[in-house]
């Protein structure tokens, strides 16, 4: 349909000079005009539909590309996204694919221009052969003036694209640290000076590349208006036929300007698209690497009771991006009985973190095992063996939803968030929480909630009881624990409040990386 387009578009152009040519002979003819409104219905009618279907054709593939990157995402390690950071995903998905969405229409426009400048070329082939020559000797020089450059501009806009990704993580510090920063004037102007040097040198580097597309798009511009000269001035001069088809030449000339305007327009939006496209394949091509390395069926039934599970010699190392090795774990032997519950403590930095995201399977140990009831688990069963938990750690994410249950039993919902004490701040109406704008402590009692809800053999608490007060933190070690081990729980704890560590089965201390037992008397 774009095709189409550009060529009734271009008839119209030789529709118009017949009929010109008629009028100044004074034999104008009805169907001209017919000729006329019917090629620009056509256009009409050929360019809204090539529009619009592009714009459609394009969302859906936007639709499919976050689609199947999320789905990448979700299925991805947890280390991968540690270590790649939010804002490396967010840009590709938000901001690059919107500018790819921009793209639609312009890209069609182009199409259509491209078409009505092989039409006019062929046209004005026919009312003259050189001022076809000369023409495209033009256009060619404008060409190759983009081509001399593009490789150099593409380099500045990709440079300044991961500039603007290093502007959107330090815009997540001022968001996340907003109260650190609040009350810390010079740390606040330091981030502040942070931004502003990140935002100079992007804006240096768009300067610089935009500086070259102009004085390319110059060039195309100027070089018609030289190529007007030529014609309209110059070559009557030297070949007196000229002059009998000026007229024509000039208005074809005049006709193809716009779409040699609209094609040089667009090319600084191809550059920058292109980066746009690139990064979104790098982001997934990083992440179909990452898939190759720990592969992982697409279903698997999921390990639902268990006698013991064993952390067999384990080893983690942290490394930074040269490969030194920044902290580790070693030797980690660790035999976790069905039903019991189990109680770590160390201090901060000590790996008690690690140790939870290694046996819950969201790290993949450098060497060791790991057993259920001495079946080792591998690649082809951790997500199964994930399965097991449900967590709360330190860093724990509220959802406004009970993801993953399905149909929800409200009567013991009400009854959590009253045993929470929650049952005044928030309810759940319509598939979702109400009110999620909760203290620290209190968001870790609602995320109990959801963990108790989801019903898993194993639950992992990483200071739960941290942001509480005193009386709930005595019911929780007292009560509400203890009832989820008669449930046939096993729990495993973080903690610090040694007040409670005889309702423990056991007591591990983290210390530099290494498990050791905690040589108190807990009895």
């Amino acid at each position: 349909m774009a095709a189409i387009s550009g060529l009734t578009n271009g008839m119209l152009l030789a529709i118009i000079n017949t009929a010109a040519e008629q009028i100044s002979n004074q034999s104008a003819e009805a169907r001209f005009f017919l000729l006329y409104m019917t090629a620009f219905a056509l256009f009409v009618f050929t360019q809204r539909y090539a529009l619009s279907q592009a714009t459609i054709a394009v969302e859906e593939l936007i639709r499919q590309i976050r689609v199947r990157i999320a789905d990448k995402i979700r299925h991805g390690e947890l280390r991968f996204i540690e270590e790649t950071g939010s804002a490396s995903m967010y840009a590709p998905l938000t901001k690059d694919t919107n500018l790819i969405s921009q793209m639609a229409i312009v890209l069609v426009m182009s199409g259509q221009s491209v078409i009505v400048l092989i039409f006019s070329s062929l046209y004005l082939a026919l009312l003259s052969p050189l001022s076809l020559f000369i023409t495209v000797f033009f256009l060619g020089s404008t060409i190759m003036m983009y081509l001399s450059h593009h490789k150099e501009i593409s380099e500045e806009l990709h440079s300044a694209s991961q500039k603007e990704t290093e502007f959107f993580e330090t815009i997540g510090h001022i968001l996340e640290g907003f109260k650190e920063l609040k009350i810390n004037r010079r740390k606040n102007d330091d981030v502040f000076l942070h931004i502003e040097q990140i935002s100079r040198e992007t804006c240096e580097l768009k300067s610089t590349s935009g500086l070259k597309l102009v004085t390319t798009m110059m060039f195309g511009q100027v070089s018609f208006y030289i190529l007007l000269v030529i014609l309209v001035f110059i070559m009557p001069l030297f070949s007196p036929t000229h002059s009998e088809v000026i007229f024509k030449i000039t208005a074809t000339i005049l006709f193809i300007i716009g779409p040699v305007n609209q094609f040089v327009s667009t090319m600084p939006m191809v550059v920058k698209t292109n980066i746009a496209i690139d990064s979104l394949y790098q982001l997934e091509a990083q992440l179909d690497e990452m898939a190759g390395h720990h592969k992982e069926p697409v279903a698997m039934q999921p390990i639902q009771t268990f006698q013991e599970i064993r952390l067999a010699n384990m080893t983690f190392h942290y490394c930074d991006q040269s490969g030194k090795t920044l902290f580790s774990l070693s030797s980690i032997n660790l035999t976790l009985k069905q039903g019991e519950m189990l109680f770590i403590v160390g201090g901060n930095g000590s790996g008690k973190s690690t140790l939870l995201k290694l046996l819950t399977g969201l790290y993949y140990p450098a060497t060791g095992f790991l057993y259920v009831d001495d079946e080792e688990i591998d690649s082809s069963n951790y997500q199964s063996y994930r399965e097991l938990y449900a967590i709360i750690f330190t860093d724990f994410h509220l959802f406004d939803r009970l993801y993953g249950l399905g149909k929800v039993d409200e009567s013991r919902l009400k009854s959590l968030l009253r045993l929470m004490e929650l049952n005044k701040k928030t309810k759940y109406i319509d598939g979702k929480f109400t009110n999620l704008e909760l203290s620290t402590g209190q968001k870790k009692r609602l995320a109990f909630v959801a963990a108790v809800l989801e019903d898993k053999p194993i639950y992992i608490f990483d200071e739960l009881a941290a942001d509480q007060d005193p009386q709930f933190r005595k019911q929780f070690y007292e009560v509400i624990l203890p009832d989820l081990k008669k449930q046939g729980k096993t729990i495993i704890a973080v903690t610090h409040d040694d007040k409670y560590f005889h309702v423990a089965d056991r007591v591990l201390k983290m210390e530099s990386g290494q498990l050791v037992n905690y040589d108190e008397n807990l009895k």
